[in-house]
């Protein structure tokens, strides 16, 4: 008895010699396929790969919808044009998706905007393979105002920043000129007037800040037009914080 006693105290004592190293907070979402998750008063989705190295480093994409989505069912953002261009691309160009969702009646300018930079920081913080310096946004309409709103509030968080559609509410832009900003816009949008990215390029132009600007013979939804193309992929994948 006293024996079998002894045998159990001595295993007891070595066993965390050998346990797992401890899981990264987030570890439950690099499962190869959309997990979801709650965070402030958004829900949110993430898909990452499911079998990754531990010494990887993975850029991060942040897609803000637009207002069509809204809502708590925590699906529809992620049934889109650029999330499901991203995932189409994520054996070529693997990366860390999170598509945030906002509750009707709110938008990425009030708390559910504050609570995707919590998110992020908070993501950032807890997960190794998370890549800091590679941290991209992108938008459409109400998801185009958000990005820049969040890139005019924290510029430090992100690389790049992808507006579609959206509009710019930045009394200053002199604190963006470290982030790569790429706006798309469609001439004929009567949602959201063509002269709001006009109106921001040339700000960011007086501040000879760098940008790139376009311009497509299409209304409102460009989504697609912009993400099917394997060009924008190529550019956000190429930018790096200093």
């Amino acid at each position: 008895m006293t024996k079998t006693l002894i045998i159990l105290i001595s295993l007891a004592g070595i066993a965390p010699l050998f346990s797992e190293p401890k899981p990264d907070k987030y570890s439950r979402f690099f499962a190869g396929r959309w997990v979801g998750g709650t965070h402030g008063n958004i829900v949110y989705k993430i898909h990452a790969p499911a079998r990754i190295s531990p010494s990887a480093s993975l850029p991060v994409v942040v897609y803000l919808h637009g207002s069509a989505k809204c809502g708590t069912d925590n699906v529809k953002q992620t049934k889109v044009a650029v999330p499901a261009s991203f995932v189409a691309n994520m054996a070529k160009r693997p990366c860390i998706l999170i598509a945030p969702q906002c509750n009707h009646g709110q938008a990425w300018m009030t708390q559910s905007g504050e609570s995707v930079l919590s998110l992020l920081e908070d993501f950032l913080e807890n997960t190794r393979v998370a890549d800091p310096k590679r941290v991209y946004l992108t938008g459409f309409s109400l998801g185009g105002y958000g990005v820049w709103h969040l890139i005019d509030k924290r510029p430090d968080l992100f690389a790049a920043a992808v507006p579609l559609a959206g509009a710019a509410n930045i009394s200053d832009v002199s604190h963006l000129k470290d982030v790569s900003i790429w706006i798309f816009h469609g001439r004929r949008d009567k949602s959201v007037k063509v002269q709001r990215a006009r109106d921001i390029s040339s700000a960011l132009k007086k501040k000879g800040i760098s940008h790139k600007y376009s311009e497509l013979a299409a209304g409102h939804l460009i989504t697609s037009k912009v993400f099917n193309e394997d060009e924008i992929h190529e550019w956000i994948f190429r930018q790096r914080r200093k």
